[in-house]
């Protein structure tokens, strides 16, 4: 006689899943903390706050949006700007035309949050990879081109260069932003120096061409500039710095330099600009090598006697 298959009903019959019920505690919190800042406009209210809170305050950001996109975690601001008096300094403010601060994992070294940050400031496109860690943070930037003439808004001063250098920075800070600890190098083959005031003396555009910068500080504000080499065979001026930068944290531009080194013209830059044997001619001069001595600050450098 043949076996007839009980055939059970829906309701009798369990399926077995492989999501451990204790995963609920950590799903079910995750999926409502996304869904409030999806829908929250967290960025109108921060904005209200700060205007709230900074008002009548000499530092006031001000943005177009800010949101958080969750497919490769990152906040995302549009159209920043920020007031130059932020930095310590007054002049135009920088302007972001957008900021993206994308989230990775831990870091070991330094120890702490690591986060890649994506901007353009004054049209100039960077990339910074940054660390949160305890008591101190880290700043790289590697092998980044960018625009010399854009920098004059951070730096604050009033030494004016152009052409695109090629910047390799590693930088450790405390939390109240003293420098701890820097690896720099930067290099150009464009470099021109504007037209622009010197002590009076007014200089034409220069031709550099070649220029290479190696800096470190270990456990110091003090930077050591151990290599800044200016121009080629070719190039109308050509020079060789080294000394020291004390990095002032709440002004880049007025941090102190004491750098001593040569500098030389070629003939023909001293026949279009005679001036040049007149404004040097009481420094001490070396196999054709003026001996100078460069102090004055980061954003005004000026020239003085060894």
């Amino acid at each position: 006689m043949a076996t007839m298959t009980e055939i059970k009903s829906l309701e009798d019959i369990h399926y077995k899943t492989k999501i451990k019920s204790y995963w609920f505690f950590f799903i079910i919190p995750f999926i409502t903390v996304t869904a409030f800042l999806n829908y929250y406009p967290i960025g109108m209210e921060l904005k209200s706050y700060m205007k709230k809170n900074l008002k009548g305050s000499a530092c006031l950001p001000d943005y177009d949006e800010l949101r958080i996109e969750w497919l490769m975690p990152k906040l995302v601001v549009t159209d920043l700007t920020l007031p130059s008096s932020c930095l310590g300094k007054t002049g135009d403010p920088l302007k972001f035309s957008y900021v993206n601060l994308n989230f990775h994992l831990i870091s070991f070294s330094p120890f702490g949050i690591p986060f890649k940050l994506q901007t353009e400031v004054n049209g100039q496109p960077l990339s910074v990879y940054f660390v949160q860690g305890i008591g101190k943070r880290l700043i790289r930037i590697k092998d980044q081109s960018i625009a010399l003439s854009r920098l004059e808004s951070i730096i604050g001063g009033k030494f004016k260069l152009s052409g695109h250098l090629k910047l390799d920075f590693n930088g450790v800070f405390s939390n109240s932003n003293s420098l701890l600890e820097l690896a720099f190098k930067a290099q150009t083959k464009d470099l021109q120096i504007p037209p622009q005031n010197i002590e009076g003396f007014t200089t034409p555009s220069i031709k550099v061409n070649d220029l290479f910068i190696e800096a470190t500080a270990q456990n110091s504000s003090k930077i050591n500039v151990k290599k800044m080499i200016l121009g080629d065979p070719g190039s109308p001026m050509r020079a060789n710095f080294k000394g020291t930068i004390d990095f002032q944290k709440n002004n880049l531009g007025s941090s102190p330099l004491n750098l001593t080194g040569e500098i030389a013209f070629a003939q023909s830059f001293k026949e279009t600009v005679p001036l040049v044997d007149l404004f040097f001619q009481n420094f001490l001069q070396k196999d054709g090598f003026y001996q100078i001595r460069l102090g004055g600050m980061l954003g005004q450098p000026k020239l003085m006697n060894l």
